[in-house]
């Protein structure tokens, strides 16, 4: 498995990942809905993740084949709470059609050392309400709850 700063030829592969774990998602979030062009935006947001100096998009590669993401950013923190800035998942998925031990894991890691580099130490991400597997691993390593976002259709 080589983990590596993602180039644009990645972002079609990439973009098949995002879809798989939107479609698995959806299975149990209505109030996910996707957009009749979702990949495409997708790819031009990722284009701009790759570009971003406040950025890092990380690939896993395993025999030529893409087996997951993490994209991560810098952000300024709360104003008037600490941290005053803090990294955040902005997207990260694995290939569910194959297994590949410890590799959210090793991609988290990835994420760590390039905040780390950064001067940052602490970690925002929105983990899906309904799925429960995703908030096993983040508890696992443990990130604890600090606010709750609700959604809600006005």
């Amino acid at each position: 498995m080589q983990i590596r700063l993602a180039v644009p030829a990645d972002l079609h592969a990439a973009a098949r990942l995002w879809q798989d774990r939107m479609a698995l998602l959806q299975q149990t979030d209505t109030s996910i809905k996707l957009l009749p062009d979702a990949a495409a935006r997708w790819r031009l947001e990722a284009e701009r993740w790759i570009t971003c100096d406040s950025a890092a998009f990380y690939v896993a590669e395993a025999d030529g084949d893409l087996a997951g993401f993490a994209v991560a950013q810098v952000l300024p923190g709360r104003p008037g709470l600490q941290p005053a800035r803090l990294g955040l998942i902005l997207d990260m998925a694995v290939d569910l059609h194959s297994t590949h031990s410890g590799l959210s894991e090793q991609l988290l890691g990835e994420v760590r050392r390039w905040l780390a580099s950064r001067g940052i130490h602490h970690l925002e991400i929105d983990v899906p309400a309904r799925y429960p597997v995703e908030e096993a691993f983040w508890r696992a390593r443990r990130a604890s709850i600090r606010f709750n976002r609700y959604w809600l259709e006005i």
